[in-house]
């Protein structure tokens, strides 16, 4: 491997140990030599969102979204793959990996999702923080962190969509943002 990939993935992996984003702008990714390369905003409410994007080796997916119409969990899939393709911390042949582990909430939330998406020849590994959005100082925070796979060896990421488990329905306003690295 050459030096210049080597101090770029070692860069990288500093970035995503330090969390160099503060989730109201995006000059920290813009300087860290990612390019925004997909970004939906609901205009309506929706019961899911999807983008389509192109390929690249590394990508980091945004997710803000306010409070929904009623309690659901929450899903990302890559590449419309609703097969029992995905394993994360605490299950494994699942249909999709569920960014709030299973919690069945209404609350809004905000998620940082890093994806090694390098070779097609390898499965897609997922770094997730996920943060509720609370509505008053007297409500403990919840957080939930989980490491996943798209277990997929055949294709590159080139779509992103996040689903609500049941009628629950995203507000409007709710972003899915996909930066990935410049080529």
């Amino acid at each position: 491997m050459s030096d210049l990939f080597e101090n770029r993935i070692a860069h990288l992996e500093q970035i995503l140990r330090s969390h160099q984003h503060d989730g109201l702008s995006s000059d920290p990714l813009r300087n860290q030599d990612l390019q925004q390369i997909g970004k939906i905003v609901l205009g309506v409410a929706a019961t899911s969102l999807s983008i389509a994007i192109p390929p690249r080796r590394y990508l980091r997916v945004l997710i803000a979204c306010g409070a929904k119409s009623g309690a659901s969990d929450d899903y990302l899939r890559f590449n419309a793959d609703s097969g029992s393709n995905y394993t994360t911390t605490t299950g494994v042949s699942q249909a999709q990996i569920d960014i709030r582990n299973t919690a069945n909430s209404a609350l809004g939330f905000f998620s940082i999702i890093e994806i090694a998406n390098n070779l097609s020849t390898l499965v897609k590994p997922c770094f997730l923080h996920t943060v509720n959005r609370i509505t008053s100082a007297a409500t403990a925070i919840s957080s939930y962190a989980l490491f996943a796979s798209w277990v997929n060896t055949t294709a590159f990421i080139n779509a992103v969509s996040l689903t609500s488990s049941g009628a629950a329905t995203y507000p409007v306003g709710t972003e899915l943002l996909v930066f990935g690295n410049k080529q």
